[in-house]
């Protein structure tokens, strides 16, 4: 074994478990939601949609990557975690791809679930899934900065846990405060990064001040874009009207 691979696997050990912890900890919440709901889908007369489950199998591939690669990290297989990267950038195009499609066809379809008006539900899903698109695309580039790297893979993946939440919750208890229970709840995964590096390191590294910040934007536009113009015009062309 070369002195590189050694460093390699000292500087693994001396990274803390913080990404790995939160990682499993999002698995969690998206597949104890999902587990509520798949038993239904799988079983549901008429059937879903191929396009559905080909979705789901994708993202299912994003949760099993989200913990696999911060688990390489810390035992320090920093080499196999690269190799998984250049993998995980076209499951992550895969995503953004199929995440649209689902959005789309579960409108036109009307499987829209009953607590989302259908213009918020396509403007925090396209929003959600661009965002998602656009912190793995940036976290790939800076994937040489480790520090910046895994920050926004971590935020990119608290972009999408809405699925997850919103299955996991009582939804249709919360009325029309259901979208924001779910943004509150995002948030606080969000916020769990920053909060860590006030910590253990005294400040915010920045990384958090465009991940976290782009999701929390996100949110504030939700609504706004969802009952504009151009929003409302493609919801009606994805609706068929």
């Amino acid at each position: 074994m070369s002195i590189i691979d050694l460093s390699a696997r000292a500087a693994g050990r001396t990274r803390p478990a913080f990404y790995l912890t939160l990682s499993l900890v999002m698995a969690a919440v998206i597949i104890a939601g999902f587990s509520r709901t798949v038993p239904d889908d799988v079983n549901a007369s008429p059937t879903l949609p191929v396009l559905l489950f080909v979705h789901g199998a994708v993202f299912s591939l994003w949760v099993v990557l989200l913990v696999v690669q911060p688990a390489l990290v810390y035992r320090g297989s920093i080499r196999l975690h690269r190799r998984l990267g250049m993998a995980g950038a076209v499951l992550a195009t895969a995503m953004v791809v199929m995440g649209l499609a689902a959005t789309y066809l579960a409108i036109h379809d009307k499987l829209v679930p009953s607590f989302f008006p259908p213009a918020i539900f396509l403007a925090m899903n396209t929003i959600g899934i661009l965002v998602f698109g656009a912190l793995v695309t940036a976290g790939v580039t800076l994937r040489r900065s480790a520090d910046w790297h895994r920050r926004l893979m971590m935020c990119a993946t608290v972009s999408i846990l809405g699925p997850g939440v919103g299955r996991l919750l009582p939804m249709d208890s919360f009325g029309r405060a259901a979208p924001m229970v779910m943004f509150g709840v995002i948030a606080l995964f969000g916020l769990a990064g920053p909060a860590y590096d006030v910590i253990k390191r005294g400040r915010v590294h920045k990384a958090y001040v465009w991940g976290v910040g782009a999701i929390i934007v996100s949110m504030l536009i939700t609504g706004p874009v969802a009952f504009s113009p151009p929003t409302q015009a493609l919801l009606r062309w994805v609706q068929g009207a």
